[in-house]
């Protein structure tokens, strides 16, 4: 993957004018649908360049470092309840 495989964005003034709320939802769908394959691809093109994830499907990432500090001594977060 390269520079140039940035996902085409319309303009505000290549925005269509939809004759129907059925039609700006389908419109809107399918470019959710376009930004949600750009990214799967971007992250099937960041797995395909680590040397020990080439070729592997369904890869999960894991956290493999020992924490930088117990975190076990932290008091809770307070929950404030506005009412």
């Amino acid at each position: 993957m390269s520079d140039n495989d940035d996902i085409e964005v319309e303009s505000d003034e290549e925005q269509p004018r939809f004759q129907s709320a059925a039609d700006k939802r389908a419109h809107h769908n399918a470019l959710e649908r376009k930004r949600r394959d750009h990214i799967k691809d971007s992250f099937h093109s960041l797995r395909d360049s680590v040397p020990s994830l080439q070729g592997e499907k369904g890869t999960k990432m894991k956290l493999t470092l020992p924490p930088v500090f117990p975190y076990e001594h932290l008091p809770l977060p307070t929950v404030f309840c506005h009412g």
